[in-house]
């Protein structure tokens, strides 16, 4: 199973209803947070034949060491029935990343970062598991848009399980308050999309 990914689709209007506000200076893209989303994966079944919506939980913790430098890990965990044909099995997948991240800030409230990261998955097919250690990548820009929302878009590589996967995506900060916001997300390659949602908490 290739790594969970997630697609931006409907969240544009949203995002763009959201980013018509001018930008306050005063605000700066976040990296000091801890986050626990809900998550929904949908394949493509004309392109490869599954028929499934698995779905899981995600926890995502970045922390700032410098103006250029922070450290970044996640863990996802998706499961839920299959079917391919006539064909059903049950699986779980989880997946640990924990890597470093780089950040540019190219003017008060924007910054492009670049990700590379260690990538542990684990699959379990009905009570058989196989496990896997690879590394990922990724680069993209963080934008404040005004005090309420914030904007993320990137490029993900995954190099797993002998499978290379590559897709984007975007997520959506909105500031409750200044230290709780909720998050918004989808990331997509050409098999399947993931749609998530959740709470960030800033410290």
């Amino acid at each position: 199973m290739k790594y969970p990914t997630i697609q931006l689709t409907a969240l544009s209007l949203l995002f763009g209803a959201c980013a018509s506000a001018t930008a306050d200076a005063s605000e700066s893209p976040v990296y000091d947070y801890v986050s626990g989303y809900y998550q929904l994966l949908d394949f493509d079944e004309t392109e490869t034949g599954i028929n499934a919506e698995p779905d899981g939980f995600g926890l995502e913790f970045s922390k700032q060491i410098n103006d250029f430098l922070y450290v970044i890990a996640s863990y996802d965990d998706i499961s839920g029935d299959y079917e391919i044909g006539n064909f059903v099995f049950s699986a779980d997948t989880s997946v640990l990343m924990a890597g470093v991240g780089f950040k540019h800030s190219t003017s008060d409230v924007s910054d492009v970062f670049f990700e590379p990261s260690v990538v542990y998955i684990e699959d379990d097919f009905n009570g058989d598991s196989v496990d896997d250690t690879g590394f990922g990548a990724k680069i993209g820009f963080t934008h404040v848009f005004n005090t309420a929302f914030h904007l993320k878009g990137f490029l993900r590589h995954v190099s797993v399980m002998d499978a290379h996967t590559n897709s984007y995506g975007a997520e959506g900060r909105i500031l409750f308050s200044d230290s709780i916001h909720g998050i918004l997300g989808a990331e997509a390659n050409s098999d399947e999309k993931l749609y998530k949602a959740g709470l960030s908490f800033r410290f």
